[in-house]
């Protein structure tokens, strides 16, 4: 599975941390005990809605070929995903609907069709089970306090990932320096409400080019079923 299933592979590593539950409700909660409590709150949704997006300095030159520049959408645990894909063609924006269930990837150009997973845009990003790689692999992670997230109470922790975990959400990453990250989880249940990677994934993306992934609508299921 490509997008989705990223959940299941995030909700594993953070099942790893030792401690476990979100515990620690006070502002210098232990970022390890945060992590490990959003790992079980997270495994047991049904789904999430998300809006990725790659921010790049506003004088960035446009960059040429295909390129992501938003994915909103909604994932179900089941690897399921539809979503609305915001490209650059050679510096022309498009915006492309898509479709996965199972392995079985679906672009509408015109109209809807199977698309191998080496020709589409989206490939093997991972977005649901790479935000939650992420969190389970953050280094030297400190809590900064706690701050609100569309609307919701959430614990601001930061630390650094390893560029291999970052592919999951940047599909080509050529650097093996690791990534500062933010990331932000809700103090009463543990669910993901933002993840930010800060720097370039490689040597074409200029300096200043971030990643966010936010989530919403935690525990919702979408009757995703194929186009055709």
């Amino acid at each position: 599975m490509v997008l989705a299933v990223a959940l299941v592979v995030v909700l594993a590593a953070l099942s790893g941390l030792a401690l476990v539950g979100c515990g620690n409700s006070g502002p210098q909660a232990d970022p390890k005990t945060v992590l490990s409590g959003s790992a079980t709150a997270m495994q047991n949704i049904k789904g999430f809605h998300f809006v990725y997006e790659v921010h790049k300095p506003g004088n960035a030159p446009p960059g040429s070929g295909l390129q992501i520049a938003r994915i909103t959408g909604d994932v179900n645990l089941d690897g399921n995903m539809v979503a609305a894909i915001d490209v650059t063609n050679n510096g022309v924006p498009l915006t492309l609907d898509f479709v996965q269930v199972g392995d079985t990837q679906y672009l509408k150009m015109g109209q809807w069709q199977k698309i191998p997973v080496e020709s589409s845009p989206v490939g093997k990003l991972s977005l649901g089970t790479g935000t939650i790689t992420i969190l389970q692999q953050v280094v030297d992670a400190k809590n900064l306090g706690q701050e609100k997230k569309g609307g919701t109470a959430c614990y601001h922790i930061t630390g650094s990932v390893a560029a291999e975990a970052v592919k999951a959400i940047a599909q080509s990453v050529d650097t093996s320096a690791p990534f500062p990250t933010d990331l932000w989880v809700g103090v009463d249940n543990g669910y993901v409400y933002e993840v930010d990677v800060h720097g370039p994934a490689t040597a074409d993306e200029p300096s200043g080019t971030w990643r966010s992934i936010i989530l919403s609508k935690h525990d919702v299921l979408v009757d995703i079923k194929a186009p055709i």
